[in-house]
């Protein structure tokens, strides 16, 4: 049994595309009946599972428990690394992993998990949704970027885990 200091792994998609607004990501936003971040616009993730192998399998079942979409694990690029704050719930090491769209992108979301699904821009994110700091400092990351490419060229040599306060 894990001990209950030891913060709980777990995984999200930032889901991103190139547009002629720049780079744009997937959002959705929590029920409000949830426990933790009720309302909050989050990356599809969750935490890792005893059946998972790693935690990119876990990002590829939460996404497809969440918005119905198959992702290529070999896809999955790490972006951020953050530990959720204590105050919000169980304390979560997270990793955040940048995901490029191109083409359609059609979801069939669940209801019991999200509410709402929308694409901004990261400044547009970070400016009108309500975002918890974990997935506010990934969109924070983001937006140091005009395209696709130069965030993954830039990913290549490992997450982008610089200081940010809010």
């Amino acid at each position: 049994m894990r001990d209950r200091k030891e913060p709980i792994p777990a995984a999200a998609v930032a889901f991103v595309r190139d547009t002629d607004r720049g780079i744009e990501i997937y959002l959705s936003r929590r029920p409000m009946h949830f426990r933790y971040y009720p309302g909050a616009f989050v990356f599809p993730g969750g935490r890792l599972d005893r059946e998972d192998p790693d935690l990119r399998a876990t990002a590829c079942r939460e996404v497809k428990e969440e918005i119905g979409v198959e992702i290529d694990p070999l896809q999955l690029v790490p972006l951020r690394e953050t530990h959720t704050s204590s105050h919000a719930g169980p304390v979560y090491h997270m990793i955040t992993f940048a995901y490029r769209v191109e083409g359609r992108f059609e979801t069939s979301i669940n209801f019991d998990e999200v509410e709402e699904e929308l694409w901004a821009t990261p400044a547009e994110a970070l400016t009108r949704l309500e975002l918890p700091y974990q997935i506010r400092a990934a969109v924070f990351t983001i937006s140091s970027f005009s395209n696709v490419a130069d965030l993954l060229r830039a990913l290549s040599s490992g997450s982008i885990d610089e200081d940010y306060r809010i």
